[in-house]
């Protein structure tokens, strides 16, 4: 999957200790609100836009996120977006508690720190950053890490699931790096957590729905299914390839968001694929929020009890 950026205005920002050098009189920042503070030593000018590219998924408060970070960079130029803040910022899932609205910074120089409410400053082991549409973020492998002693075992499938993915984008690592990330640190709290976690990390998940149906069936104690199995379809002539399926079975799991309802294009592909999918022998199950977990699991055990007895049959 692409990642899909466009050029978003922004409010421009200035050190308060520049106002007279860009000619903001000492009355303009007393009284004009749209010169406000952000943070102390650090003002934002509604008056003056600039753009910054921006993923089309963003929201509001991503891009308030993004203003925050690069506000501190004015006061701290080696600050780095670390923990929850770099992985809203990435576009990652992570949980409701975790997505608090405080600042997660580190600093490349150990020596430097910025104390501002809202903000906290951490100090990793190891702090490798990477530059993502201009913002300075901890580098993936590093953060999936960092999170790792603080998550859940489905949440920090899910955290992996994205980074390794095309949630939103081009994957941000590979699982191998994620791996060597782990393997490199000598002290790390929960280990066992976190391989078990990272042994049920699968590249090419394309959404948090395609996780947590797939950690849904493997905690029902039904057989894991394959993310993507492959397909060929002599209807279509080409390979389809389900949310998850069971091969052997010929079972496949769609997961049907809202935009498959509302789109009429999305609508009409998933008709034909469906149709491609049965002439090839394969059922299809579909899924949606509101589906019914205990009827569904029934289905899944009755389809693969009557593979199973038919191959004995044979």
């Amino acid at each position: 999957m692409d990642l899909h950026v466009e050029y978003r205005e922004y409010p421009s920002l200035f050190r308060s200790a520049d106002a007279g050098r860009l000619g903001v009189t000492t009355h303009a920042l007393k009284f004009d609100r749209t010169r406000r503070h952000l943070y102390r030593g650090v003002r934002i000018d509604e008056t003056a836009k600039v753009r910054h590219p921006t993923p089309s998924w963003a929201d509001e408060e991503w891009m308030h996120e993004n203003v925050r970070l690069r506000a501190v960079r004015l006061l701290c130029p080696t600050a780095v977006g670390v923990g929850p803040t770099a992985a809203r910022l990435y576009g990652l899932p992570i949980p409701a508690d975790r997505a608090n609205s405080t600042l997660h910074l580190a600093s490349t120089d150990p020596l430097t720190k910025v104390s501002r409410p809202g903000i906290r400053f951490h100090r990793p082991r190891t702090l490798r950053m990477r530059t993502w549409l201009e913002l300075p973020l901890q580098a993936p492998e590093d953060l999936f890490v960092d999170l790792a002693g603080v998550l859940g075992r489905n949440a920090l499938v899910a955290l992996g699931d994205a980074m390794v993915g095309g949630w939103h984008g081009p994957p941000l690592c590979s699982l191998a790096q994620l791996q060597g990330a782990l393997r490199q640190r000598r002290y790390l709290r929960a280990r066992a957590n976190i391989e078990a976690a990272c042994a049920l990390i699968r590249e090419t998940v394309d959404s948090p729905q395609e996780t947590d149906l797939r950690l849904w069936a493997i905690g029902r104690g039904l057989p894991e299914p394959t993310v993507h199995p492959q397909v060929f379809c002599p209807m279509l002539g080409r390979v389809v390839e389900p949310d998850l399926g069971y091969e052997q079975a010929r079972l496949a799991l769609e997961y049907e968001g809202g935009h498959h309802f509302e789109s009429k294009d999305q609508w009409n592909r998933d008709i034909r694929r469906d149709e491609a999918l049965q002439a090839a022998g394969w059922t299809t199950l579909k899924v949606t929020s509101r589906t019914d977990r205990v009827l569904l699991e029934r289905k899944i055990r009755a389809h693969l009890t009557r593979w199973h007895t038919d191959t004995l049959v044979i």
